[in-house]
């Protein structure tokens, strides 16, 4: 390499990988800037895939992201749903490091990328009011983006140095499900066709996108299986048996508040988080989420001594670790029934885990009939409370 003046400016002459000798301009009056930019220009000649990663940017890491994301999908590994899920995350990643204050779209290359870049990205969406879940959840995304641009050899960077070690990144299960009183106090507080669709997701352990996706035509005629329209994985989309009393119960009420049109179940709700928060608010009971009334359905099966490896063809999972980890978690209080009945003892067993919501209950819709609920007295109750607890092979024979 060396270097000389044309004018004003420096010059340099340098040979590439094949050999070849090339002369450029290094735009540079002062001698020492030249020679940096010289030999800068000499090493991405004799490896070009140094050029490639000194280069890249954030936007071509995270769309590789994207692609593999989608590339996945399209072989069944992965949903679309995943894809919408990492293209919001990425969203956040170039609005805040890839324009600047006015909106500007900004070149941020992955060569220059620093811890402290991270933590601007931390404090920014702290700022904004997003959770340390959700900052958790995009720190997730640059952490695959930047695998992935590493082994196309466009970052060469350490990722577990780039990333915070005290933000903890581990997802933390929720333990919020209803209790029995819970729910009805809940139903009574909302509109019949919303209060339908919390009582079909009790029952059937649908997630919100499933309800959404909900048919007439997806419930057996005689109520004993419905078809749930899931499509986050090949497991999701199934047939719950309805075995229990309650179960049985629950979707009798959905079907009968239900006001869906053109055979779709349920009618579109906007904003249905807010209006269960408010609802949960006006009935006294803690805030809930659509998620919360999934993990009651599995919960309710377990505490009534369904197994996990049961409970999880229903909930839509490959196996049973979600359930054992997040959808299948006891209360105390169920935990001492299941322990009694296990040991035989009666004090536990007719406890308030399978009554209903005590009579001369107010809520805004007091003329709508609430679900058949669990509670009787002397034979009766045992019995019922028999059915609702004893779970047979049925749930993989029922069709």
């Amino acid at each position: 390499m060396r270097l000389y003046k044309r004018g004003r400016t420096w010059w340099c002459w340098y040979y590439d990988s094949t050999g070849k000798r090339v002369r450029t301009s290094t735009h540079c009056q002062d001698k020492n800037a030249a020679d940096r930019v010289a030999r800068q220009l000499e090493r991405d000649a004799a490896d070009p895939d140094n050029a490639t990663a000194r280069e890249a940017t954030l936007s071509d890491a995270l769309d590789r992201l994207l692609r593999d994301r989608e590339a996945k999908a399209k072989r069944g590994e992965r949903s679309m749903a995943t894809v919408g899920f990492y293209r919001e995350k990425a969203g956040h990643w170039v609005r805040i490091l890839e324009r600047d204050d006015q909106g500007r779209e900004v070149r941020f290359l992955l060569s220059v990328l620093k811890p402290r870049h991270i933590d601007q990205f931390i404090e920014k969406r702290t700022e904004e009011g997003a959770s340390s879940h959700t900052i958790a959840k995009e720190l997730v995304t640059i952490r695959a983006a930047l695998k992935l641009a590493k082994r196309a050899g466009l970052w060469h960077g350490d990722i577990e140095k780039l990333l915070p070690s005290d933000f903890s990144t581990q997802y933390k299960p929720k333990k919020r499900s209803l209790s029995r009183e819970e729910l009805y106090k809940l139903l009574a507080e909302l509109e019949p066709d919303r209060a339908a669709r919390i009582a079909f997701i009790v029952a059937t352990s649908a997630c919100w996108g499933e309800t959404v996706r909900a048919v007439r035509a997806h419930v057996a005629k005689d109520l004993r299986t419905v078809l749930i329209d899931g499509t986050k994985r090949a497991s999701r989309q199934r047939i719950v048996p309805i075995v229990s009393v309650e179960q049985r119960s629950l979707l009798e009420y959905a079907l009968e508040h239900a006001q869906g049109t053109d055979g779709d179940l349920f009618t579109h709700w906007q904003n249905a988080r807010r209006d269960i928060h408010r609802a949960c608010d006006r009935a006294g009971i803690p805030r809930c989420s659509p998620n919360d009334l999934r993990r009651t359905c599995a919960t309710w099966l377990h505490a009534a001594g369904v197994t996990p490896d049961l409970i999880a063809p229903i909930m839509g999972h490959a196996d049973s670790r979600m359930v054992e980890r997040v959808y299948g978690r006891l209360s105390s209080e169920q935990l001492g029934q299941r322990i009694a009945a296990t040991l035989g003892c009666d004090t536990f067993v007719t406890a308030s885990v399978d009554s209903g919501a005590p009579d001369g209950q107010s809520g805004r819709k007091r003329d709508r009939k609430q679900p058949r609920q669990g509670g009787r007295s002397g034979a009766q109750s045992r019995n019922r409370t028999r059915d609702t607890r004893i779970f047979s092979p049925l749930l993989y024979q029922l069709s």
